[in-house]
């Protein structure tokens, strides 16, 4: 017993040391950055970070993620490793583990020990202290968990799981009641992911119950229920339009609705001026259209969407003039990205959960003079995707599997966007989005 209780001082020692570690990895993005303090970075500044990194690397980091990293989030939970190596592949070192071959003599013998891991020295002495105090309640812990399985629950007890949701509203912003039981299996940890993004969890300290989440975009979320991180049940949860909607974003926690007056759905669907000049006081304002059915019926196996859209306007902050087309299934999307010439090297579209990057694919045809009308036809034929803008077919893709049914369309501009056509059909439905 004895010699396991040391065992768990020494790993609890190293992991306070791969703690500070992490700290000076922080503390030296932040030198190469001079942005300032971080205790006073807004979210626009971890936005950009997140893009600077995804440019460095190719590898995506989300605002959430960087904030539970530089503890601006409530989540306490350690970085994996790979989230480490790409933090360390943009501070200019292969990966974390050559980050820590190059510091490892700064903790314990210099004296330039940054000030962040300083601060919390204290507090991880104290910590050892204790832990060796109170070692008997220590054992008892680390033996009583050990006895906990780890293996996924029996069919009979997966049969007695309940989990349902209820929407209290039609089409967005729409608080969603989850009710859940999962009876009698035992657990550590019990959560529901709100969508496909993993930082997005409701921990649940009860083993049924229900708890509530506000949606504030519409679109379709895979919702889990997850016992000890396993995924025991999933539900499609699809929240709509009534019909074309829009909202101005300026980050993703900072968004204005617009107003049914300020979309205008004539011929050709555009949005009022002044939601322009609203745009043009903050330079990365993204104007967002969508028309999400609440009967999806689109097979996404074979159909054909085919548009016309422009931005016949770009706010004073657009540089690359960045246009997105998502088509958004029950399953997932398949997302199209152009912007003007000199930016192709940047597009980046995700199709079925695949990324496809300009920065090793040529997307060349997709850089575009936005300000003219643009034809853009998809056509998918036994998930062969084939994609022609104004009457030439430039792109081609065999896609993994269909997306499901096909609600819609959603629509990102940096500017003044314009559609004046929109319709999607199968071998048997047709849906016309511009009336």
């Amino acid at each position: 017993m004895l010699f396991n209780l040391i065992q768990t001082v020494e790993q609890r020692s190293k992991d306070y040391e791969e703690v500070g570690m992490k700290d000076l990895l922080i503390e030296q993005i932040e030198r190469r950055l001079k942005w300032g303090e971080s205790a006073q970075w807004s979210n626009k500044d971890f936005q950009e970070l997140s893009e600077r990194i995804f440019s460095t690397t190719h590898k995506q980091l989300s605002v959430t993620t960087l904030k539970r990293l530089w503890g601006r989030a409530e989540s306490t939970t350690q970085p994996s490793v790979a989230t480490l190596d790409i933090l360390s592949e943009f501070a200019g070192y292969k990966n974390w583990r050559h980050f820590r071959q190059s510091h490892e003599p700064d903790l314990p013998q210099h004296n330039t020990v940054p000030s962040r891991w300083a601060r919390r020295s204290k507090r991880r002495i104290v910590g050892l202290i204790g832990l060796i105090v109170l070692s008997s309640s220590i054992w008892y812990v680390i033996d009583h968990s050990a006895t906990k399985t780890s293996s996924p629950p029996s069919s009979t007890l997966l049969d007695s799981i309940e989990f349902s949701f209820q929407k209290v509203a039609t089409g967005y912003p729409n608080t969603v009641i989850f009710r859940y039981d999962v009876g009698d299996i035992p657990y550590d940890t019990l959560c529901i992911q709100q969508s496909w993004d993993t930082n997005k969890r409701i921990f649940l300290s009860e083993s049924q119950g229900l708890v509530t989440t506000t949606y504030y975009y519409p679109g379709y979320f895979l919702t889990k229920l997850l016992v000890n991180s396993q995924i025991i049940q999933e539900k499609e949860l699809y929240i709509p339009t009534q019909g074309w909607q829009g909202i101005l974003l300026e980050s993703a926690d900072d968004f204005t609705y617009l107003k049914p007056n300020q979309i205008q759905t004539d011929s050709t669907l555009t949005v009022a001026t002044e939601v322009l000049q609203q745009a043009d006081q903050n330079p990365k304002s993204i104007l967002y259209l969508a028309n999400l059915s609440d009967n999806p019926q689109i097979s996404s196996t074979n159909f054909s969407l085919e548009t016309e859209f422009r931005l016949a306007q770009p706010t004073e902050g657009s540089i690359c003039q960045n246009v997105r087309l998502t088509i958004t299934g029950t399953k997932e999307v398949l997302g199209f990205h152009f912007s003007i010439p000199g930016c192709v090297g940047d597009l980046i579209f995700m199709l079925n959960k695949e990324m496809i990057s300009g920065k090793d694919h040529d997307l060349s045809a997709f850089g575009l003079d936005l300000k003219m009308w643009t034809n853009c036809k998809v056509d998918v034929k036994d998930n062969l995707m084939v994609v022609s803008l104004n009457n030439q077919e430039v792109f081609r893709h065999q896609l993994a599997s269909n997306i499901g049914s096909i609600g819609g369309v959603q629509w990102t501009f940096e500017g003044l966007g314009e559609i004046r056509q929109l319709r999607l059909q199968d071998d048997v439905e047709s849906l016309d989005l511009m009336k």
